[in-house]
C-alpha cells in the first residue's frame, strides 16, 4: 500500500525543492556550462535521497522490481563539485574532463543492467553477490572519492584567491562566499554518511529506518545548497587564465633591470589613470602596456616587490590620501569610487591596509599634525624677531 506519511514527505518536499532548482539552473542564461554542471551536481544529491523517499511511502514493497532503480551516483558528487568550480573561474573545462565521471558512469553500467534483471535473478544477485561484495565497494570507493574531490577543489580554490590577488586591483571584492559555503555543504555531507558507516560497520548494524536522520540532514543539505546556487547562478568570477611567458622571460634575465622596467610602468599606470577602473585587472593592464600578463606580474614582484593588486590599491590610496583633506565627510563615498573602489567597505579596508587607520582617523591626524606644524613656525618666527 502506497502512503505518504511525515518522514516520506518531508524527504519528498526536499527533493522536489531540489528538482525545481535543478530546472532553473539549467534554463539560466548566465554561466551556462557552470550551472549544468551545478544542475547536475544538485541533481545527483536529490537522487540520492529518492530510495528513502519511496521506501518510506511503501514503493518498494508494492513493487520489488524497483530494486537496483539507478538512484545513487555519489562516484559522481565528488568530479562534479571539482569540474563546477573549475568552470567557474576557468575559460572552458580541464583537458580529459570526461575522464573524472568514468567512474560514475561505469557504475551506473552497472546499476542498469542489475535493474534490467528479471525480479528472481535480480533479488539472487542481490543476496549472493551485491551485498556481500559490491555494496561495500561502492561505499567505500564512493567516500574516497568525494574526500579526494573535496581535498584537491580547495587546493584549486586557494590556488585561485591566490591569483586573484596578483591579477585584478580588487581581489576582496571577488571572494565570493559561495564556492567556500559548497566545500563546506559537501564536506558536512561526507561527514554525515562517514559517521553512520562507521556506526552500521562497527557498532550495530542499521536498519532502515535508522537510516532517516542521516537523510533528513542530506534533505537539510540539498535545500541549503539548492537555495544558495540559484542565489548565486548569475554571479560574475572573474576568469583565471595563464598566459605563456615570452621568450625574454621563459630564459634567466639576469641583465635585466626589474625595477627601472617596473618603475616605468608604475608610471605609465599612474598617468594614464587607469586605477580608476574599479574592475582594472592584470591582463588588461598587460594588453595595454604591449606586454604579457606574466611578464608584468614578475616585473612587479621582482621589480617592486609589490603583487597588481597591491600597486594599483597603492596609487588609489595615494589619490585619495591628496583629496582627503580637502573632501567633506558626506563625499568621503563618492571620491572613493572616482579613485576606484568599488565600495564603501572595500575603500575602508584597503585604506587601513595601507596606512594602519580609517580614513577619518587619518584626516583628523593630518590636520593635528598640520595644525602643530603651523603653530611652531609661528613660535620659531617670534624667537627670531
Amino acid at each position: 500500500m502506497i502512503r505518504f506519511g511525515p518522514w516520506s514527505t518531508m524527504l519528498g518536499m526536499a527533493a522536489g525543492f531540489g528538482a525545481v532548482v535543478v530546472a532553473l539552473l539549467l534554463a539560466s542564461p548566465g554561466n551556462r556550462v557552470a550551472n549544468r554542471l551545478l544542475a547536475a551536481l544538485l541533481a545527483v544529491a536529490v537522487l540520492r535521497l529518492m530510495p528513502y523517499v519511496l521506501g518510506f511511502a511503501g514503493f518498494y514493497d508494492a513493487y520489488p522490481w524497483l530494486s537496483f532503480a539507478p538512484f545513487n551516483l555519489g562516484l559522481a558528487t565528488g568530479p562534479l563539485l571539482y569540474l563546477y568550480v573549475r568552470r567557474l573561474v576557468e575559460p572552458g573545462l580541464p583537458r580529459g574532463w570526461a575522464g573524472h565521471l568514468a567512474p560514475a558512469a561505469l557504475n551506473l553500467t552497472y546499476t542498469a543492467w542489475a535493474f534490467s534483471l528479471p525480479l528472481a535473478e535480480k533479488m539472487r544477485w542481490n543476496d549472493a553477490i551485491h551485498m556481500r561484495w559490491i555494496a561495500p565497494a561502492e561505499t567505500w570507493a564512493t567516500t574516497l572519492s568525494l574526500a579526494a574531490y573535496l581535498v584537491i577543489t580547495a587546493r584549486f580554490h586557494r590556488r585561485y584567491q591566490a591569483w586573484l590577488a596578483g591579477a585584478v586591483g580588487n581581489p576582496a571584492d571577488h571572494r565570493q562566499p559561495w564556492l567556500r559555503t559548497l566545500l563546506a555543504a559537501l564536506a558536512l555531507w561526507l561527514l554525515v554518511a562517514v559517521a553512520f558507516d562507521a556506526v552500521d560497520g562497527l557498532v550495530a548494524p542499521l536498519s532502515y529506518y535508522d537510516r532517516f536522520p542521516q537523510y533528513l540532514a542530506f534533505a537539510a543539505i540539498i535545500l541549503g545548497l539548492g537555495l544558495e546556487g540559484w542565489r548565486h547562478a548569475g554571479a560574475a568570477f572573474p576568469v583565471m587564465t595563464a598566459s605563456p611567458l615570452p621568450e625574454s622571460v621563459s630564459s634567466p634575465a639576469r641583465d635585466r633591470d626589474w625595477t627601472a622596467q617596473a618603475g616605468r610602468w608604475r608610471d605609465t599606470i599612474r598617468e594614464a589613470g587607469w586605477w580608476r577602473e574599479p574592475g582594472l585587472t592584470l591582463a588588461q593592464v598587460a594588453q595595454r602596456l604591449g606586454t604579457n600578463e606574466t611578464y608584468l606580474s614578475r616585473a612587479l614582484n621582482q621589480g617592486l616587490g609589490r603583487t597588481f593588486s597591491a600597486l594599483i590599491n597603492g596609487l588609489r590610496v595615494e589619490a585619495v590620501q591628496a583629496r582627503l583633506p580637502t573632501t567633506e565627510q558626506g563625499e568621503l563615498l563618492s571620491m572613493a569610487l572616482d579613485c576606484g573602489f568599488a565600495s564603501k567597505a572595500s575603500f575602508n579596508r584597503v585604506f587601513r591596509d595601507h596606512t594602519g587607520m580609517s580614513p577619518s582617523a587619518w584626516r583628523a591626524a593630518q590636520k593635528t599634525e598640520s595644525r602643530g606644524f603651523t603653530g611652531n613656525e609661528a613660535t620659531a618666527g617670534g624667537d627670531a624677531a
